[in-house]
């Protein structure tokens, strides 16, 4: 049955399932792994593919989670995401988007609209913000939303009423922990929590690397994207440590992603 799944896009793992687009990304991120993912999964372009959405109709009662777009920016089109969005209330599961972009405050109403209809299912929206980087988003991110522009839209989420995270992934080996204080410092009242996870590079040696000593490097594949992406996993030795302490300095949880995260919303909500 998952291999039903992943051939048209879709990765389930666990209680969630995962959608790929085959979409380019507009933002092009330095860490971005998109663009070095198995090829065959990026022989069909789609938002979300008419088949895709069939097979959601058809997940086990287990996976109740949907990860929007796991391999692209969601948001690159404002209407195009809103008419997925407002499809999946009726597959009576909780919807996890991530993004990078500034939503402009009428926008973020329509995700709350969405957000209220899931509620009357008994399942919720989950807006994550990805700022990874603060003073060195310049040279990571070039082509993003400033991260000052991103906590503005998490701010509107979260007056909203929507279940706000902060993804501060990936963690990048460059960030200091002045840098990854101010994230926190910064975003810490308008989010229920955080998530991390490692660097993932095609290639090693990258560039805004170098220089960056005693790097623990492994050749894997990674457990959440489909099967034949083989990347190297990137950490600093004690880094995700460190992020923990100043995260529980500002007495908010951490967690290692998004759906372990989302589980301590639903048990909040609940």
């Amino acid at each position: 049955m998952n291999k039903q799944f992943e051939k048209i896009g879709l990765k389930i793992e666990k209680h969630r399932v995962l959608t790929f687009s085959g979409l380019n990304c507009p933002i092009g991120c330095k860490y971005c792994f998109v663009e070095n993912m198995n090829p065959r999964n990026r022989r069909e372009v789609f938002y979300l593919s008419n088949q895709q959405f069939e097979l959601l109709r058809q997940l086990p009662d287990e996976v109740n989670l949907i990860m929007l777009r796991c391999d692209t920016e969601f948001f690159q089109s404002r209407d195009e995401s809103l008419r997925i969005l407002a499809k999946l209330p009726e597959l009576k599961k909780d919807i996890s988007v991530v993004t990078k972009m500034f939503l402009p405050r009428t926008f973020v109403g329509k995700l709350k609209s969405v957000g209220d209809t899931l509620k009357r299912n008994g399942n919720f929206l989950t807006l994550s913000l990805s700022i990874p980087c603060f003073d060195s988003a310049t040279i990571w991110e070039p082509k993003a939303p400033s991260p000052e522009k991103r906590i503005e839209t998490l701010q509107m989420a979260h007056e909203e009423g929507l279940s706000t995270l902060v993804a501060i992934r990936p963690l990048l080996p460059t960030a200091t922990n002045k840098e990854l204080d101010k994230i926190v410092d910064y975003t810490k009242i308008f989010c229920f929590g955080y998530y991390s996870g490692p660097l993932y590079l095609k290639d090693p040696n990258h560039e805004l690397l170098m220089g960056v000593k005693d790097l623990h490097i492994e050749k894997i594949q990674p457990h959440w994207m489909p099967e034949g992406s083989i990347f190297y996993k990137i950490e600093k030795p004690d880094q995700m440590s460190q992020l923990e302490g100043i995260v529980k300095k500002h007495e908010k949880p951490i967690f290692e992603g998004a759906a372990e995260a989302i589980d301590h919303i639903r048990k909040s909500i609940k």
